[in-house]
């Protein structure tokens, strides 16, 4: 892959003991964002499972809005 995004990381951390919400958007966002690796197989499947149940565009915003829009 490439180098990593030093900036986007510092600016978005994971959360300590992160739900699988929390996970699946951070990782989406992640690929998105950076270029410092490709996602495991794991991640994978999670990212793919949280972009079926959040269909947004590519530049869905970290953190996860925990409001519900009217």
């Amino acid at each position: 892959m490439g180098t990593i995004n030093r900036e986007w990381h510092d600016a978005h951390v994971m959360p300590a003991r992160p739900t699988e919400e929390q996970r699946g958007a951070w990782h989406a966002a992640h690929q998105e964002a950076c270029g410092c690796r490709a996602p495991s197989p794991r991640e994978r499947e999670l990212i793919d499972r949280w972009r079926a149940a959040h269909p947004a565009p590519p530049s869905h915003p970290w953190p996860p809005s925990t409001h519900e829009s009217a």
